[in-house]
């Protein structure tokens, strides 16, 4: 529309025609005949511009039939004006009834109100209604005086040049008209002006640079169009021999092709039956895959309940407040030392599952699963079982400090097991549908308030900070997961940060996605082991007791929810993981 105004105002007339049936064609391929209005307004002001104004009225009167007025008043309001436009050239009083129709919360706007009233009074003057054109004059020229701002000066020099000629005001008007940029609108109202002076010999010399101005217009128009045109036959030409050397080509692609097809259909039959070889595989693995997951489950729901038990627990004597009569404290701690067995007995069961995973493990990674996991456990039952045993004649700082450890390991327990559990359920990179739409700072803070929240039930108070360079209103689709994966990061730097702060930050992409990231302050991790560290139960330092899974967990998260993560080996304060193309 911008470019056929554009063409149009420029008399470019061939160019604003291609465009405008190139915008018609467009809408009806698209099926969205409902904006079929927008080139009829085009084509109103096309042939009003080329002085056909019965041409545009039809098309103005089309546009208006299909407008929807109730949801496009700024439409229906330039339809009506446009219409009186072709109106008024032999219609004036029709124009003036046609400007009566123009939405009327449009005009209360005053830069709308003082376009349409500039227009009435020219159209009163046409009319030679005296009393007319005062009342909107008076009307427009209050706008002007008083609110200056939003005061629509599009036509103030022909207004202005029609008062002037009612007053007699010769002299004035002329000036006005010095003040018009368009060459041929100047020299109409000077005829107009000269006649009604009686000044007859200006009169004729402004007739006669009228028809120059009018002439010279209407070659540079034609010599345009010609233009136009001789470059559309060339490119018809062109076209034409593109045509003729496409079907010379068509004969020999399809001499080719014959071949080809015979020797598709061969290979298509050998691969039908190897495919459906592979079908039969992977409905075997997609089974099996069922089967090892709903064991996964079953385990799960094993040891949510112990799992669970121990936390309330770990939460509950982590707070130095919290305590326990002395003739229920040792049924709670053997309640700790059954849930602790009961887990004991489902670590060997748990770790089978991974023999049938798409991600196997060796027998020495097995047993790191069993230390890591075992020696926390056999620690906290006997902790449990000297309190037990003690019969309540700990002294009592000694006995804080057990409770202490309890809860220590009882987090470091249950927080293994889920991981194990998790990375057992999501090891087979299978898609997870994002279907929860949030906003990424929403979901930014959440996971960290948790974290934070988490951290201060177990007894670590790591200051953590969250920071995003993007707006509230961005919103993204997640999987519900995306938290444990985020988790997984927030737990490794605030298990490897030597001090300073944990931060979690989003971030817009050059590609259009997002972006999370998670940094601390601590040991920087080397570039060798940068990949390394992401593959299940390594660790780096022999030191550690951990099961060395939690990067390996949110690598899998994030290739089933379509996402990369990366260490950004450009941080050289501690590590900092990013998780891309959220």
């Amino acid at each position: 529309m911008n470019r056929a105004l554009y063409d149009i105002n420029y008399k470019h007339f061939h160019r604003a025609f291609s465009e405008i049936h190139h915008m018609t064609e467009d809408i009806r391929e698209r099926h969205q005949e409902k904006y079929l209005y927008i080139p009829n307004m085009a084509l109103g002001l096309y042939y009003n511009s080329r002085n056909q104004p019965e041409m545009g009225e039809e098309h103005f009167r089309r546009a208006l039939r299909s407008i929807d007025t109730e949801h496009e008043p700024v439409a229906v309001f330039n339809c009506y004006l446009s219409l009186a436009q072709s109106l008024s050239f032999k219609r004036p009083s029709e124009a003036m009834t046609c400007l009566d129709s123009l939405p009327q919360q449009m005009l209360q706007n005053p830069m709308y109100e003082s376009g349409v009233l500039g227009y009435r009074c020219i159209i009163a003057n046409m009319m030679g209604d005296d009393e007319a054109f005062n009342n909107y004059f008076a009307q427009y020229d209050s706008i002007r005086q008083n609110m200056p701002a939003q005061f629509n000066a599009a036509n103030l020099e022909q207004v202005m040049v029609c008062r002037s000629l009612m007053q007699k005001d010769y002299q004035r008007a002329l000036a006005w008209c010095d003040s018009i940029d368009v060459p041929l609108t100047a020299t109409e109202l000077r005829l107009n002006i000269y006649e009604d002076m009686g000044d007859w010999e200006r009169a004729f010399r402004a007739s006669e640079l009228k028809d120059s101005l009018s002439h010279a217009a209407d070659r540079e128009v034609l010599e345009e169009n010609l233009v136009d045109l001789s470059r559309d036959i060339e490119l018809l030409q062109a076209e034409r021999e593109k045509a003729e050397l496409r079907h010379r080509q068509l004969l020999i692609v399809g001499l080719m092709s014959l071949v080809i097809i015979a020797l598709l259909v061969g290979l298509l039959v050998y691969r039908y039956k190897k495919n459906r070889r592979l079908k039969e595989q992977y409905m075997h693995l997609q089974a099996a895959q069922a089967s090892r997951r709903a064991v996964v489950s079953t385990m799960h729901e094993m040891l949510e309940t112990p799992v669970s038990l121990l936390l309330a627990y770990a939460r509950a004597y982590n707070d130095s407040s919290f305590h326990l009569d002395p003739e229920t404290r040792s049924k709670r701690y053997q309640d700790i030392v059954k849930a602790a067995r009961s887990i004991e007995s489902l670590i060997d069961p748990v770790l089978d599952t991974y023999m049938q995973g798409a991600v196997g493990i060796t027998d020495e990674q097995r047993q790191i699963c069993r230390d890591a996991l075992r020696s926390p456990l056999l620690t906290l039952i006997s902790t449990a079982e000297v309190i037990i045993d003690g019969n309540d004649q700990i002294p009592h700082d000694e006995y804080m400090q057990m409770r202490s450890e309890v809860s220590r390991d009882t987090y470091h327990v249950a927080t293994s097991i889920h991981e194990l559990v998790l990375f057992s359920l999501h090891g087979d990179d299978i898609p997870m549908p994002k279907s929860n739409h949030i906003s990424l700072n929403v979901i930014g803070r959440s996971i960290l308030n948790s974290f934070d929240m988490h951290c201060s039930e177990n007894g670590r108070n790591l200051a953590t900070e969250f920071r995003s360079d993007v707006g509230d209103d961005v919103k993204v689709n997640i999987h519900p997961l995306l938290q444990e994966l985020v988790n997984c990061l927030l737990d490794n730097a605030n298990k490897y940060a030597t001090g300073g702060t944990v931060l979690l930050s989003c971030h817009a992409a050059a590609d259009g996605t997002y972006a999370i990231s998670v940094s601390n302050e601590g040991p920087v991790i080397p570039a060798a082991d940068a990949e390394r560290i992401f593959e299940p139960f390594v660790r780096l330092s022999s030191d550690e007791h951990s099961l060395g899974i939690g990067l390996s967990l949110a690598r899998r998260l994030a290739i089933s929810m379509g996402y990369t993560i990366t260490l950004d080996q450009e941080y050289t304060k501690g590590a900092r993981f990013v998780v891309s193309s959220i």
